[in-house]
């Protein structure tokens, strides 16, 4: 692995660099609509999109004074690109997600119930990446 353009990156699946920096951003607007629309999702507190900067730093934006969150490590899959920036790199895992979104896009601060709802019912696009508590940080798990 060379890390040019048109070199293969290593991980699960093989992605040409040229190839991943040039995937089209998904919009997430009818989702979220759809989610929001639903009478059972009153409980949504907050929306943040990560168009492409960090995401810890993104979601802190979207608490009140008071509020942290704990994020959870593997409650999703990590895009190969991510991967080979941070091997190439040498990045550590806390700085990856205080520089990239790591492929999420779109965070919805929801109550616990809606959370459990909204993560049965919309499929494998949603994720529950972590819970919102009182303190001022947000934090990963081990």
């Amino acid at each position: 692995m060379k890390g040019k353009l048109g070199k293969n990156l290593w991980g699960e699946e093989l992605v040409i660099l040229a190839e991943a920096s040039m995937e089209p951003t998904v919009i997430y607007v009818k989702q979220v609509l759809d989610i929001i629309s639903k009478a059972s999702n009153k409980g949504i507190k907050g929306i943040a999109h990560i168009p492409g900067g960090g995401f810890i730093d993104t979601i802190c934006r979207v608490f009140g004074i008071g509020l942290g969150a704990l994020v959870y490590n593997d409650s999703c899959s990590v895009p190969p690109v991510f991967k080979w920036i941070q091997k190439a790199g040498g990045i550590e895992d806390g700085e990856m997600k205080r520089t990239f979104n790591m492929g999420i896009r779109m965070v919805l601060v929801v109550s616990k119930e809606v959370s459990e709802k909204v993560v049965k019912e919309e499929g494998e696009m949603v994720y529950r990446v972590g819970e919102v508590f009182l303190g001022e940080k947000v934090e990963s798990t081990p």
